[in-house]
């Protein structure tokens, strides 16, 4: 008897070293990416993100630009400006949209296949979650929210 306990003991102790959870599910909707107009070699993409669990935006590149930088429009009186954001929260299971007008990517000097339909970006959050996202490419160029 004492054996047998010793061995479910063992099995427990080896179900519990089993994989690790998952990372909490992300989702992405609405990824659109307009590529620069003129000769301004900045693009602008904008999406909307959700994540399961509370975490942070840490990061965002593309191997199809030189830079990617998040960026919010922000106005004082009658101007209005675009400000570098480093981070950006994500409470747990809301949306957080980065739209024309506020959040959005700066994509500089976008490179590639001009004919491609997408345009790959990666989103790094805190938690070690990495996405690369294909954004839609829409023409017509950058709606560049200042």
């Amino acid at each position: 008897m004492k054996q047998l306990l010793i061995m479910i003991g063992a099995a427990l102790s080896l179900a519990a070293c089993g994989p690790k959870e998952a990372p909490a599910p992300l989702t992405i909707e609405h990824a659109e990416f307009r590529p620069p107009l003129g000769s301004t070699g900045i693009g602008v993409a904008y999406f909307t993100i959700r994540s399961a669990e509370a975490d942070r935006i840490i990061a965002v590149s593309s191997p199809s630009a030189d830079a990617v930088e998040i960026h919010a429009s922000v106005t004082k009186g009658a101007s209005t400006s675009m400000q570098r954001l480093e981070t950006v929260e994500l409470p747990a299971g809301k949306d957080v949209t980065f739209a024309a007008g506020g959040m959005h990517l700066m994509v500089f000097s976008p490179h590639g296949d001009a004919g491609a339909k997408a345009f790959p970006i990666t989103i790094e959050l805190q938690s070690g979650t990495k996405e690369t996202v294909a954004f839609e490419k829409v023409e017509g160029g950058a709606n560049h929210p200042s």
